[in-house]
């Protein structure tokens, strides 16, 4: 059994997705473990400092430059506007998650 881990550059773009998909469509068995794309973990950090030091603003215009960022791939990953329509959904409910953070009082419990 192989374990394969993606993350990173190895997501960063629909181009670099596409191009593991020979790879986790194998006959292998397998388990696949895919973490974050190229630069979010870095965002995130970002988003939960301004959230901490109270700047929404500049949040709130972090969250939405990578929910943009997730959008765009999301649409040049998928050719069926049904698969469009669904990534982006889901993109918009986890952003809309994130985004609550903004209207309530954020601890470094949080």
């Amino acid at each position: 059994m192989k374990i394969l881990k993606f993350g990173g550059t190895s997501v960063g773009s629909a181009e670099r997705m596409r191009s593991l998909v020979s790879l986790v469509n194998s006959a292998d068995k397998k388990i696949v473990v895919l973490s974050a794309m190229s630069g979010t973990t870095n965002a995130l950090v970002e988003i939960s400092s301004h959230l901490y030091l109270k700047q929404t603003q500049q949040a709130t215009q972090a969250i939405n430059a990578l929910e943009e960022k997730y959008n765009a791939v999301v649409n040049e990953l998928f050719v069926s506007e049904e698969f469009k329509i669904k990534g982006n959904d889901l993109i918009k409910n986890h952003f809309n998650y994130i985004r609550a953070f903004t209207l309530d009082m954020f601890t470094s419990n949080e």
